[in-house]
């Protein structure tokens, strides 16, 4: 069951807003600062790299859950947003990692949205035991 055929579903729950990409860079932020302070690399390396390398991978996970996301519940067209990264067509999607990152999405909607949480970076639902994965 896609979750998106729900009567009066809300639409916004498939892209990130502005909103989710800003928390998204503060929270990498965050989680970096720790780990290098954690592991002693916060003496060797400069503080503003944290955040600007968190404001990257943001970006790179922001356009490419609007592109995956939206193209795996085939809604490009059929939803308009003001408010959030725009989906790109340009980003590649017919390559074996976004064919293994859909496949990863279908195993969330499969198991009724209680597991493979994430799209983009899935390595949170090995970590966390989320992980499941869909049978040949």
């Amino acid at each position: 069951n896609d979750m998106t055929m729900i009567d009066d579903y809300n639409f916004k729950g498939i892209r990130f807003n502005y909103l989710t990409s800003k928390l998204a860079v503060v929270i990498g932020s965050l989680i970096s600062l720790a780990f290098c302070a954690l592991t002693g690399l916060s003496s060797d390396l400069p503080l503003w790299l944290t955040p600007v390398a968190a404001s990257i991978v943001s970006l790179y996970h922001g356009f490419l859950w609007q592109r995956l996301h939206v193209d795996s519940h085939s809604l490009n067209g059929s939803i308009e947003w003001d408010d959030g990264l725009p989906y790109l067509d340009a980003i590649p999607t017919g390559n074996r990692y976004a064919r293994w990152l859909l496949t990863n999405h279908i195993g969330h909607h499969w198991a009724g949205g209680k597991s493979n949480y994430n799209i983009v970076f899935p390595g949170p639902d090995h970590l966390f035991g989320t992980f499941v994965r869909l049978k040949q």
